[in-house]
């Protein structure tokens, strides 16, 4: 069996994304849902720790919880960034498999930090905020996405009480 690549960028800001939108409306702790996606994660990729995860979004929770007159709900903004993460690279659409390239293969390098990922959010929040950027449909679930791959196994797995006992 090969040895594991560092898990893509986009996926791991995905699921910092999902991980506040999880904790915001499924009534879990932000710990359950860290450790969740830490596993799924780590499931196809290099190991992520869970406190890769939930630091994070603990910093994005706090900045998301300090705004002032927001143009959208919490749970809202963070499905939002998961939408635009997953749709776009950059400005462009993202394409997950062509016939040369596989995003969801991993890196040889780690490209992702916690640090990055927070910078990203709050850009991506002040540029929908300005109208840059599109927003998702309502009723838009990635979950419910076609030809995830690896990425629909990270987004699906639900966190299961007895991982924490």
């Amino acid at each position: 069996m090969s040895e594991k690549l560092f898990c893509p960028e986009f996926i791991y800001d995905i699921c910092i994304g999902l991980t506040v939108k999880d904790f915001l409306v499924k009534q879990l702790s932000l710990e359950m849902v860290s450790k969740n996606y830490s596993d799924a994660i780590s499931h196809h990729y290099k190991s992520v720790e869970e406190i890769e995860i939930a630091a994070p979004s603990e910093e994005i929770l706090r900045f998301i919880s300090e705004r002032k007159n927001p143009m959208f709900e919490a749970h809202e903004l963070a499905i939002n960034y998961v939408f635009w993460k997953f749709k776009f690279d950059g400005r462009s659409e993202r394409k997950i498999k062509g016939i040369f390239k596989n995003s969801l293969k991993g890196d040889k390098e780690r490209q992702y930090n916690s640090n990055k990922s927070v910078k990203n959010f709050k850009a991506y929040s002040f540029s929908l905020r300005s109208g840059h950027f599109e927003r998702a449909p309502a009723g838009w679930d990635i979950a419910k996405e076609e030809d995830l791959h690896e990425l629909g196994e990270i987004v699906k797995k639900e966190p299961s009480i007895d991982d924490f006992l």
